[in-house]
């Protein structure tokens, strides 16, 4: 196997944005790679952060993917020698699980990237791109990315303030007892900006009632097009006549001045207790509420440094999803040595039995993937006398 990656570890934005493959463009780049010679499978992945090629066949696979770039997308050789990073065999496995088990992301152990790559094999799939190699490195990928947040915490611990600010939410919510759907309500002042509208989705998605405000009429149901129905957006100078009917009041702007200020909220919330979460910087939320009966204040401190905790926890993590890592690619890897072991076996005419397969099998998993490599080339070279040859 061969891969070309280009991505945010070398690559600046615009660079990236040279290599980025939309859908059609995904199909005929497939296309084209399959009718060259050097060629006998192939992935695309392209996500916002990364582009990736990988390639089965001959060894000028790479030029054959040189080619595709320069006359498909215009790139001249030498920029993509210059930003590419090139794998092959054993490196460019290792690197695709890396890369699928959130280990080679910019935020460790993000989930997205797992079915951006399923989506890029099962486009290689339909498009008749995947030949045998290609479909069982991609399944056990699939298979160990798995396997890796299953036995890990890795991505089951949050690291976006976004994220963890609906989590805190969530937790208030049950603590009140308001467990059915629908029930709870939130106001997420600022929900169409970055940090809003993470906390924003992440809340309707826990089945929070959200009411987002808006500074332009319609950039929410603009922002929330795939989300729609979840949310429901008021102008932001009408925040305050929500305020009693709310649970949870989020705050995440860019304003100057406070969009809560302590005066306005004792007249408006009619007694009811609240849940504040201030993610501004400076704040949006006058910290002198906080002094009120029945409120919790929480701040973009206290997320930055459960963020910053979180973080320390994937780093852990992750040391144990490394391990899991390089068991997944040393099985692969053999079943890889023996799928070709096999091949050759054929070509002779021959067909593997009695004791000398039973030792093949018992090498498998007693070697590593290096030295069992070793043993099946001894086998090869000695192909007239392979019971003798195993030894």
């Amino acid at each position: 196997m061969f891969c070309i990656s280009v991505s945010f570890k070398k690559s600046p934005l615009k660079i990236r944005q040279k290599f980025a493959f939309l859908p059609e463009e995904q199909k005929q780049f497939l296309a084209f790679l399959q009718k060259q010679e050097a060629v006998s499978g192939s992935v695309v992945v392209s996500t916002c952060n990364r582009s990736e090629i990988y390639v089965t066949g001959k060894k000028d696979a790479f030029q054959a993917v040189e080619d595709g770039l320069f006359a498909q997308k215009g790139i001249d050789r030498e920029i993509i020698k210059k930003e590419g990073f090139y794998y092959s065999g054993k490196k460019a496995v290792r690197h695709l699980f890396q890369v699928i088990c959130g280990l080679d992301s910019m935020v460790l152990g993000e989930d997205e990237i797992l079915h951006q790559i399923r989506e890029a094999y099962q486009a290689s799939v339909l498009g008749n791109a995947a030949d045998g190699e290609i479909h069982i490195v991609f399944q056990e990928a699939i298979h160990c990315a798995r396997l890796s947040k299953t036995r890990t915490r890795l991505s089951s611990t949050p690291v976006s303030i976004g994220t963890l600010a609906a989590n805190a939410a969530e937790k208030h919510i049950n603590a009140l007892g308001y467990k059915k759907e629908g029930k709870a309500k939130a106001l997420v002042i600022g929900a169409t900006g970055k940090i809003g509208s993470i906390v924003a989705k992440d809340l309707a998605a826990k089945g929070i009632e959200v009411v987002g405000t808006q500074r332009k009429k319609h950039q929410g149901e603009e922002i929330f097009a795939a989300h729609k129905g979840k949310v429901t957006f008021v102008d932001f100078d009408k925040r305050y006549d929500y305020i009693a009917d709310m649970d949870i009041i989020v705050s995440a702007t860019a304003s100057p001045h406070y969009t809560l200020t302590k005066k306005e909220y004792e007249k408006r919330r009619k007694g009811k207790g609240h849940l504040l979460v201030d993610l501004a910087v400076p704040y949006d939320i006058d910290h002198a509420i906080q002094e009120s009966k029945r409120v919790v204040l929480l701040d973009i401190d206290y997320f930055s440094n459960l963020s910053k905790k979180n973080g320390n926890i994937r780093i852990k993590e992750a040391e144990q999803a490394e391990g899991i890592l390089r068991e997944c690619v040393e099985d692969v890897m053999k079943k890889l040595y023996i799928r070709e072991f096999l091949r050759e076996w054929e070509s002779a005419g021959k067909e593997p039995k009695g004791w000398s397969w039973k030792m093949i099998y018992y090498l498998k998993e007693t070697l590593d993937s290096d030295l069992f490599f070793e043993v099946l080339q001894k086998c090869k070279e000695g192909k007239e006398k392979w019971h003798i040859s195993l030894l």
